[in-house]
């Protein structure tokens, strides 16, 4: 690969099969927002961090969709499209899309149990004290709740 300055090296990319850009969904119910606590392998360890996934079709609403029953067993939200980024500086090789999920009802169960060890919901404050203390260290998490506190979808403690 030529580097854009002419010179030439490796660089490390990863595809998705699927059309369309992975999700990262911020569910919210009232005051609260759901998580999923996770085992990520490439840092050995389980993180709570909001639902996301690979893109199942073209459309990011319905790939959130589906991420959302498959994680947190939710069928009934409104969605809402925040805006997208590029994680990992850029070596997932597609944006992913960052979604709102306004959660009519929270009372699911995931179905995903191999990928998702627990679920909690979390009143904004806890959740906003959960990042302070380092308990929420997930990018994608991150940047999902740093736009939607930029756009006013989600208040300060």
């Amino acid at each position: 690969m030529e580097f854009p300055d002419g010179t030439s090296g490796r660089y490390l990319r990863i595809a998705n099969r699927g059309e369309g850009p992975g999700v990262v969904i911020l569910p919210i119910h009232g005051m609260t927002v759901g998580l999923v606590q996770t085992y990520r392998y490439p840092v050995k360890s389980w993180q709570w961090g909001l639902p996301r996934g690979f893109s199942h079709d073209r459309d990011p609403l319905v790939t959130a969709r589906r991420e959302l029953h498959e994680e947190l067993g939710v069928q009934d939200a409104e969605f809402e499209l925040l805006g997208v980024m590029t994680p990992d500086s850029g070596m997932l090789a597609t944006r992913v899309a960052i979604v709102l999920a306004r959660v009519n009802d929270p009372t699911g169960q995931a179905v995903d149990v191999q990928e998702v060890a627990a679920v909690r919901w979390l009143h904004i404050r806890e959740l906003w004290h959960w990042v302070a203390q380092g308990r929420i260290e997930d990018g994608m998490s991150l940047a999902a709740l740093t736009l939607a506190h930029a756009l006013d979808h989600l208040p300060s403690p």
